[in-house]
């Protein structure tokens, strides 16, 4: 700070007007014994002791103290107050440096400096202009009393050569308390108490050290009595303005303040200030730090002893009314009061200089530093502190974190007072930690590398570093220390909505309005339970589904701010911490791992007692809907989110429905995920996690819940898969039926997604986990979980699976046919196809699109793969044939009524294993089904005829000759090579009778088209498009034998020779099949090649017996009328 010509040249003069006062009082002292103080212990220079010098008493040339200042001084003094400045700026006390005499000698002319009327006048005419202000200071002639009065308020004084004048005379007269006036008499008791010095001997020995009377008295401040505190306050106040009027603290920090504030200027307690700001550090003596200690607890107990808070918020607390209720006079207004005032003014918008906000932080930083400046905690709080932090001993604020941790910490808990508690959190009210980080010099030591790193670009104040810590507090960068620090100080910001500024500026409206709490901020009589309930109050508006009851867009972001950074934390989530403690101690005691007592809570969700079963509950309904709650699943998938969902991840605040969640999950598989498992992870433990309740998966609840309340009440479902099975029961049974859907479109969409999720993880599918786990450790060991693999694997080997599994797979199976969007092999595997083919084919009508696509030149042959074991799966049950079942329903119940009806009454039972498809066959030759449903089953036959897998009772009746007579076949059959071989075998009369019978059936079957039998069609094509153009479907085969018949050299050798040997493998097949009523007959001779023949025959037979009978008939007649004759 620069002086300036004025100032420099106003302390000449008040040095100029010192000299001279001090020449006049020695004069005066010399010449006028008769006026001096009455007080008989107060004795003059004697006029003989100074017989034959001048009458003007100079020290310096004095030779009791001669001697003394030449060997302490050193420098050429030639001035009284010199003098006394050297001597009372000495370390040492006076008595150990200078001779009895000469201590007499200065005692003697400071208490008649005093007491002298004359520096009262000259006082009164360097300070003219402040007395004409504060005329209570010149109305008394007691000696003493105009510098006295004016002392008390020289930080109000305006006039520099006043207050230089007022400081310097203060400086002598704070070396002694005797010399102070009103403190003699206000004291004395508390003096003899506390054994702080003696009164009534004024000439005791060591005059000069009386000074420590007044460090005994603070000391014991808070144990004086009314006036007497209150003169030890005022005193402290005058002090506040130099470091050296306080003189055991200048003693004590003499040489600190040379270490650490050298270029620090005396005066409006910047030294103070700089010795307080380096109190912690290590080079700093224990005497310094025991003093400031102490002048530390006077501005606790009396914020005017902090020259530089009075200074710079004065008007602060003034137009804030801050002292409202205390006089002027008034010297305990208490620093936590200010604070709080002034902490809610700028709560409320109201803009503070930044000088006070700059004090505020310094005298905040100060109450976290010594648990001793606030009394009631002290108190409060002794047994704790003596049982867990070692009595108090550590420093810096160390002590008030071991009970901060403490209070955190689960086991002990119950052995913290409630009292203390609440001391503790009134205290971190009062130093407004949450504010600025720099408040807490724990955290500030700690987190400085930290903030150094990652933070260093940001501004102190309004939590703006707090909040950039708390986003980096899984950083592998963070340090334990600043960590353990952060999460302590944030365990009392989440139990007071108040101590986060940017959440209160943003919501304080909203949270009067709507959650009870209370408009002042600085209220410490709030309840707290009430300040623990107002953030889960305002968490509850976010997603009201009254949208005129959500909060505003700041408020909803600052509230979802804070749910996100306390996510990882139990203890910051008070409204779950304290019904769920039983719990946590029980279950949860070595999860303590960011996000892991949450995570095992929702693990255990069915042990958990009513009420913290339903704070969970909403939890988890709100982790679904917005990620940033898990805290698990926010670290594990920070990365991999902006590269699958960045859109979901951008959603508007306050308008999160689950989709980033439901994002993760259908990407959860993809290649980009590959390197975060961890990710992949956390998030198959929170699809387990919502199998509990369907209300965990937000647009599952929001799209079904009328449809669950419809369908799904009785009885009511435990789960949300419970849920899951009963609407997909409904919607199957819908579409098998032919009914038009009852499950809304919305919930069938939803429905969609959730059994995909269950058909690609065994884990997420209960029922089928509990039904098939024998069989999947036995034919699925080595499967690897996910992507459907297991699922898949179940069904290669559903002929060998137990009962009640083959029934779930078939059920499975039957999902995923009737909608192949939950198809998640096919889904996976096809990818790119669908994009390609079917992007805007129904999910329904996927596997139909890729069916006719997959000979596609281009088509993904794993693909292809999947979609003819689809394909070979629709031939076991017309149930997993949409189109089929569609197209034949009419016949299926017409021609195969006993079969449609034991598939109709087995819904969950089963699979036919194609014996409805086999029956629609049988009925191709007689032409009697419909348009439609021959078409759907002359495609079946033909494709069972190219490749033998899409036969199943083939596949049941003829494995054994297959393996042993057609081994070359059996992984390559695409061209019907294996159907082929077994007719050849068939004709042979080698198979198995069973075999031997379904091939039979076989033939016939393909007898009533030539599309049905492909290797006919193959060499016969170019004749039937020659000679039987034109014909019905159908009749083709029954024209090429017409034409063998009648001109079989017109026919192409190999099919001429085909012909003949599929007419005699009929032959053989007649043989084999037995014709068990009237109707096979008439179904034989309707698809014979000599059907013709055979009816002629007959007729011809028929003709012959009606002739016969004719020609009996009458010579029966005849021979009755002659025997009647």
């Amino acid at each position: 700070m620069v002086m300036s010509h004025q100032t420099v040249l106003g302390l000449y003069l008040v040095g100029l007007l010192l000299s001279v006062g001090l020449h006049c009082v020695d004069a005066e002292e010399k010449t006028e014994p008769s006026k001096q103080s009455g007080n008989p212990g107060v004795q003059p220079v004697a006029a003989a002791q100074v017989t034959g010098r001048s009458t003007v008493v100079k020290i310096f040339e004095e030779p009791d103290c001669k001697s003394d200042i030449q060997r302490i001084c050193k420098d050429d003094i030639r001035n009284n107050f010199a003098v006394l400045e050297c001597f009372q700026n000495e370390r040492r006390d006076i008595q150990e440096i200078v001779s009895d005499k000469c201590s007499h000698l200065l005692w003697n002319y400071k208490v008649n400096l005093t007491k002298s009327g004359r520096i009262e006048e000259l006082a009164k005419s360097v300070c003219e202009g402040e007395l004409n202000q504060f005329p209570d200071c010149k109305e008394l002639s007691t000696p003493g009393h105009t510098i006295s009065c004016l002392t008390e308020v020289v930080e109000q004084l305006r006039d520099d050569r006043c207050r230089q004048y007022l400081l310097r005379m203060a400086a002598i007269v704070f070396s002694d308390y005797r010399l102070v006036e009103n403190m003699v008499n206000d004291c004395k008791d508390e003096i003899n108490t506390f054994k702080c010095g003696r009164v009534q001997k004024l000439q005791d020995a060591n005059p000069h050290s009386q000074g420590s009377t007044i460090e005994c008295l603070t000391k014991n401040a808070r144990e004086l009595g009314r006036e007497c505190h209150k003169q030890i306050l005022r005193l402290a106040e005058i002090q506040a303005d130099d470091f050296h009027l306080d003189r055991p603290l200048f003693f004590a920090c003499r040489e600190d303040r040379e270490k650490f504030c050298d270029n620090v200027r005396a005066g409006e307690g910047r030294v103070y200030k700089c010795l307080m700001k380096h109190k912690m550090e290590r080079r700093m003596s224990k005497e310094c730090v025991d003093q400031l200690s102490r002048r530390q607890q006077l501005i606790a107990q009396d914020y005017h002893v902090s020259r530089g808070l009075v200074r710079a918020c004065r008007s602060a607390i003034t137009e804030n009314s801050c002292r409202k209720g205390s006089s002027d006079d008034n010297h305990d207004v208490k620093l936590s009061r200010i604070l709080l005032c002034l902490e809610n003014a700028m709560k409320n918008g109201k803009n503070l200089e930044n000088n006070c906000k700059e004090e505020m932080l310094s005298h905040r930083r100060m109450l976290m530093e010594d648990y001793k400046l606030s009394p009631n905690l002290m108190v409060h709080c002794k047994n704790e502190i003596e049982t867990f932090c070692g009595g108090g001993v550590e420093t810096g604020g160390r002590t008030l974190h071991c009970l901060m941790k403490q209070i955190r910490n689960h086991n002990h808990r119950k052995q913290i007072s409630d009292t203390c508690r609440r001391e503790m959190s009134t205290l971190m009210k009062e130093a407004d930690v949450g504010e600025d980080w720099r408040a807490d010099p724990v955290l500030y030591e700690a987190c400085l590398p930290m903030v150094e790193s990652s933070c260093k670009d940001i501004r102190g104040g309004n939590a703006r570093v707090l909040r950039c810590l708390m986003r980096h507090l899984n950083s592998p960068e963070m340090p334990s220390a600043c960590e353990a620090a952060l999460l302590e100080i944030q365990y009392f910001v989440s139990r007071d909505w108040n101590l986060d500024p940017q959440l209160h500026n943003a919501c304080v409206d909203e949270a009067v309005k709507l959650c009870n709490a209370k408009k002042d901020w600085a209220d410490t009589s709030t309840n707290v339970e009430r300040g623990v309930h107002v953030l889960p109050c305002l968490f509850r508006y976010v997603y009201h589904p009254n949208k005129d009851l959500r909060l505003s867009t700041n408020c909803i972001h600052e509230v979802q701010r804070v749910m996100h950074e306390r996510a990882a934390y139990v203890d910051l989530l008070p409204e779950i911490e304290m019904v769920c403690m039983e719990h946590l101690a029980q279950l949860c005691s070595t999860h303590t791992g960011p996000g892991e007592e949450i995570a095992c809570l929702q693990d255990n969700l069915e042990k958990l007692n009513q009420e913290c079963k339903e704070v969970i509950g909403n939890y988890t309904a709100a982790e679904a809907k917005d990620t940033g709650l898990n805290a698990q699943l926010t670290l594990q998938c920070a990365s991999v989110v902006p590269q699958i969902c960045k859109s979901e991840s951008q959603q508007p605040v306050g308008s999160e429905d689950g989709g980033l969640l439901d994002c993760l999950i259908r990407h959860k598989n993809v290649e980009v995920m590959g390197p975060y498992p961890k990710c992949k992870a956390v998030i198959e433990h929170f699809q387990l996690l919502a199998l509990k309740d369907y209300t965990f998966s937000p647009r599952f609840k929001e799209a079904c819940s009328p449809d669950v309340a419809k369908f799904c009440n009785k009885p009511k479902p435990k789960n949300k898969a419970d849920v899951i099975e009963c609407l997909s029961l409904q919607v199957r049974n819908d579409i098998l039926a032919d009914n038009r859907h009852q499950v809304s479109k919305p919930c069938r969409q939803q429905l969609r997604q959730q059994l995909f999720q269950r058909h690609e993880n065994f884990r997420l599918d209960p029922r089928l986990q509990d039904g098939c786990e024998g069989d999947a450790r036995k034919f699925c060991k080595n499967v690897k979980r996910g992507r459907g693999a297991v699922l898949e694997c179940l069904r290669d080997h559903r002929r060998n699976l137990t009962s009640i599994c083959h029934k779930l797979i078939f059920l499975r199976e039957q999902e995923e046919h009737l909608d192949p969007g939950t198809d998640v092999v096919l889904v996976t595997a096809c990818r790119k196809m669908i994009e390609q083919h079917c992007r805007a084919e129904d999910s329904g009508k996927l596997l139909f699109c890729l069916r006719m696509h997959k000979e596609e030149l281009n088509f993904d042959s794993r693909c292809r793969l999947v979609v003819m074991r689809r394909m070979v799966e629709q031939t076991t049950d017309s149930r997993l044939n949409p189109e089929l079942r569609k197209a034949c329903r009419q016949d299926m119940a017409k021609f195969c009524l006993s079969i449609f009806e034991e598939q109709q009454n087995s819904q969950t039972e089963l699979d036919l294993n194609g014996k409805l498809t086999e029956c629609l066959k049988e009925q191709l030759p007689g032409s009697k089904l419909s348009s439609a449903c021959r078409h759907q089953v002359t495609s079946m036959a033909r494709l069972a005829a190219l490749d033998y897998k899409f036969d199943p009772i083939l596949l049941a009746k003829c494995e054994d000759d297959m393996r042993v007579l057609c081994p070359e076949y059996l992984n390559n059959d695409d061209r019907g090579h294996m159907e082929e071989c077994l007719k050849l075998k068939f004709d042979a009369n080698i198979l198995k009778p069973e075999c031997q019978l379904h091939i039979a059936h076989v033939i016939e079957i393909q007898r009533a088209d030539i599309h049905v039998d492909p290797v006919l069609n193959a060499v016969c094509g170019v004749d039937d498009n020659k000679y039987c153009e034109g014909k019905e479907r159908g009749h083709h085969i029954v024209c090429l034998y017409d034409v063998l018949e009648r001109n079989p050299n017109a026919l192409k050798t190999e099919c001429r020779e085909k012909l003949r040997e599929r007419r005699e493998m009929y032959q053989v097949a007649l043989k084999v099949s037995k014709l068990s009523s009237l109707e096979d007959l008439v179904r034989q001779v309707s698809i014979s090649p000599e059907r013709n023949y055979i009816i002629l025959s007959l007729i011809t037979i028929i003709g012959i017996i009606f002739i016969i009978g004719l020609f009996c008939g009458r010579s029966t007649r005849r021979y009755k009328l002659l025997k009647d004759r």
